[in-house]
């Protein structure tokens, strides 16, 4: 009985909140007493609601498992990162990105059906129709069993799939949702399944397996899967350091774009390099363009050295390899922001010249002695100039 009190009671509570919680929200002050009287319980409130959050914080912490941080832990975790190249990151292993979103594309192909085994492409010495079907996804040929054709009934699909979402009015697809791996699986009616949001390569092909297996066992649509490829992978980082962007901007103007009106963050694809670094002012950065985890990894640590130039821990600069210091650098005439006086003076700098003629870097004892005892007239001069020297 008494925990039927208990109960009672907390709900009791959580009701007042809850309509406490309403009424704030909904409440407009009129008077300038009104509006005083209404600052002091919002700000009563917010105390309150934080105090809460910082509870269940702490019990969420306490709840928490520790990591096993042992020597034997990291040698068995070390195989996985053999083929990394880390070796770029050594004594800033801290700044090595991680993948948070990898889009992978698979194809349906349709096998095993007796009437894509014909006769024309036998006798040309083509595959099975197969050849085809690389360019003309729409045109295969559900497998039998299944009860439809290609292109695929999206709207039978979403209402047969438990965990399915489609709104045909905002985007051609249906979209499957798991939570183990997380991410979504986009079903086109072409038969195409892209897959988004996994974190590696292995995720999305578990993911992609899953969404044909549901579409086999909910819906009845048997399809074969093919040519799974990872199309873009995106990375996660931050470099602890606040990022100048403005002289970010100036020093790289030729290879990154800052437009503070339009988007918060700067955008630097430096050439070369196989992904593009969205970096904010708060030293936190999204790595989207590559395909492959090892090529990011190499890529972000050639880009690293001129983003730490650029922020206030030029400390960390000291760390990092010399040859990595070096990959993006821009000379002193060969730097985007170089102003025009500095490549006028580039340009009107003397040249070494490394013709016949020239004896400028010879000392007067080094030179042949019929030159050294030749004296130079206004005729022979004039007679060089006429004949190009």
């Amino acid at each position: 009985m008494g925990e039927l009190v208990v109960v009672s009671s907390e709900l009791q509570l959580q009701w007042a909140r809850m309509k406490r919680g309403i009424h704030l929200a909904n409440r407009i002050s009129t008077s300038e007493e009104q509006s005083g009287t209404f600052g002091t319980v919002l700000r009563r409130a917010i105390h309150d609601s934080v105090g809460r959050c910082r509870v269940q914080r702490k019990r969420a912490r306490e709840a928490e498992t520790p990591r096993d941080t042992s020597d034997a832990a990291i040698v068995r975790a070390a195989r996985f990162t053999d083929v990394l190249p880390l070796d770029d990151y050594d004594n800033v292993l801290h700044l090595v990105p991680r993948l948070v979103n990898v889009v992978t594309v698979k194809q349906h192909s349709i096998s095993n059906h007796p009437t894509l085994h014909n006769t024309t492409h036998t006798r040309a010495g083509l595959p099975p129709i197969q050849c085809v079907l690389r360019a003309q996804l729409a045109e295969a040929i559900p497998v039998p069993g299944s009860g439809i054709k290609l292109p695929l009934d999206l709207h039978a699909i979403a209402s047969r799939c438990s965990n399915s979402y489609y709104a045909p009015r905002r985007f051609a697809a249906v979209q499957l949702a798991f939570d183990a791996p997380r991410c979504r699986v986009l079903i086109f009616h072409t038969g195409r399944l892209v897959g988004t949001g996994c974190s590696g390569p292995m995720a999305a092909r578990l993911a992609i397996l899953r969404a044909t297996r549901q579409l086999a066992v909910e819906a009845g649509v048997f399809v074969h899967v093919r040519n799974f490829q990872v199309i873009n992978q995106v990375g996660a980082v931050s470099i602890d350091a606040r990022l100048d962007l403005d002289s970010m901007a100036e020093t790289h103007s030729a290879t990154s774009h800052y437009d503070r009106q339009s988007f918060v963050g700067l955008a630097w694809r430096p050439p070369g390099e196989s992904m593009c670094c969205e970096i904010y002012s708060t030293g936190r950065a999204n790595l989207p363009g590559s395909t492959r985890e090892r090529d990011m990894i190499h890529s972000f640590s050639r880009m690293l050295p001129e983003l730490l130039r650029h922020s206030d821990r030029k400390d960390v600069l000291g760390l990092l390899k010399e040859e990595r210091k070096q990959a993006h650098r821009p000379r002193a005439v060969q730097r985007d922001d170089a102003t025009a006086q500095e490549h006028a003076d580039h340009e009107a700098r003397p040249q070494r010249s490394h013709s016949l003629w020239d004896v400028g870097d010879l000392e007067g004892s080094e030179l042949p002695e019929a030159l050294s005892s030749t004296a130079w007239d206004e005729e022979d001069e004039a007679l060089l100039d006429g004949a190009g020297f």
